[in-house]
């Protein structure tokens, strides 16, 4: 039976909604931020096949208004009652209206996939989105990113990684990526219509040496190419819709106010991952970024997790130190683990100036590399991730050579091997 396309129109701010509605089969998801935008959508010439508002945008008048431009135009409306129009739900009934008042994401997006005769897609747990994010430059986000992207491939998971610095990637020097790589950002000179999926997917690159797929932004610093918000919001609906991937990860910049990537994933059901070293500048960059989290409506900090990092040697606080004033001030957010600082390993990996090679394959049984695979173990769990191979482990023998190169930047790149036993704890 050939599916049946509907474009929804969305007006929530239910987290984590645009995600569960990319698990129902045919539906395209239009999010308006402002009931005004919505109207303008609704008035066109080419209306959205349906509509979906919440009481959590807007006043009550303007909720009715949105109601009544779509029944002029005889679209199907979906009325979510989650606040201040609650005592008004027999009068949105009567005016022919279905009207939902649950408020998880889950329960919504099946409601409106059952309404609109939307399946489910075979694969229900759906794309995962994990931001890794900071409010100070030089933490190691990049580094996070780079390393789970790898670890996450190697437990045999779809990756696709999206560079959200458009300041200063640090994911094209770390990759080794040539200059004239085809940038997503090209997309917005052929107009808000060309952020489809399907063009979205033409922008794609396939990293050679470590088989991770890219979506890339600017590789100028000096000048670099932008996008407004309602652009990043089309891009990032785009990616949606790319079913091929079990796991989107995005690399963000520090300017979490200027463009709010990290935060606009939290809202739209993904999880953000904080690295956290205990130096006093840094874990106040933390602190900053998870205040801006916690003071968003509603409380984000829930969506966060820390992964707190080994200090450098001349700094005299450690992890232990700090990990408690985290959960004091913000007791919603989680700690996944802490990174082993491994400058030997990382700076024999990024040597090779010709090539990619990955700290994991520098060290694979070393204290960080049994690190990084634990971590991916620990998300897989924490968001119902399916890996289809079994997490890399280190025998007795492997760990006590763990810190022995096993290859280097003159030499033949090793095959990636696979560790057996313990992993490191967390």
């Amino acid at each position: 039976m050939p599916v049946t396309h509907k474009e929804l129109l969305i007006v929530s701010t239910t987290p984590g909604l645009v995600e569960a509605l990319a698990g129902y089969e045919g539906l395209s998801v239009v999010m308006a931020q402002r009931p005004d935008l919505a109207i303008q959508l609704l008035s066109a010439a080419r209306p959205p096949q349906a509509l979906y508002v919440e009481d959590t945008r807007g006043t009550v008048d303007d909720l009715w208004e949105m109601v009544r431009t779509a029944q002029r135009s005889n679209i199907p409306v979906f009325v979510g009652l989650q606040s201040v129009a609650l005592v008004q739900q027999d009068d949105f009934s009567d005016a022919g209206v279905q009207v939902m008042t649950a408020r998880d994401a889950t329960s919504i997006a099946a409601w409106l996939g059952a309404g609109l005769g939307a399946r489910p897609l075979a694969s229900a747990k759906g794309q995962v989105l994990i931001a890794v994010a900071g409010a100070k430059g030089g933490i190691g986000k990049t580094r996070v990113v780079a390393d789970l992207a790898e670890g996450l491939l190697r437990r045999g998971l779809r990756v696709l990684v999206v560079d959200g610095d458009l300041s200063n990637s640090g994911l094209i020097p770390t990759f080794r990526i040539p200059s004239g790589f085809a940038s997503y950002v090209q997309i917005r000179s052929d107009g808000a219509a060309a952020w489809t999926t399907d063009n979205v997917r033409r922008h794609i690159m396939v990293h050679e040496s470590s088989g991770i797929h890219f979506l890339l932004g600017s590789e100028q610093t000096a000048d670099p190419q932008d996008l407004q918000l309602p652009e990043w919001l089309a891009l990032m609906q785009a990616v949606r819709g790319l079913h091929e991937y079990d796991v989107v990860l995005l690399d963000t910049g520090p300017e979490i106010k200027k463009r709010p990537y990290a935060l606009i994933a939290a809202r739209d059901g993904g999880i953000v991952i904080l690295p956290a070293p205990p130096g006093r500048k840094e874990r106040t960059g933390v602190a900053n970024a998870l205040q801006v989290f916690q003071r968003h409506t509603p409380d984000l900090s829930d969506r966060c997790y820390l992964l707190m990092m080994e200090p450098e040697r001349s700094v005299i606080v450690g992890v232990d130190d700090v990990a408690p004033r985290f959960g004091e001030l913000f007791p919603k957010t989680r700690i996944l683990g802490t990174m082993p600082r491994a400058a030997k390993q990382v700076s024999i990996a990024d040597e090779d100036q010709d090539r990619y090679i990955s700290p994991l394959d520098v060290m694979p049984h070393s204290p960080f590399s049994r690190a990084v695979h634990e971590l991916v173990e620990v998300l897989c769990q924490e968001l119902g991730l399916n890996p289809r191979k079994p997490m890399p482990k280190s025998s007795l023998w492997h760990r006590l050579r763990g810190n022995r190169p096993v290859l280097t930047p003159s030499g033949t790149s090793a095959p990636r091997q696979s560790v057996e036993g313990a992993a490191v704890h967390l």
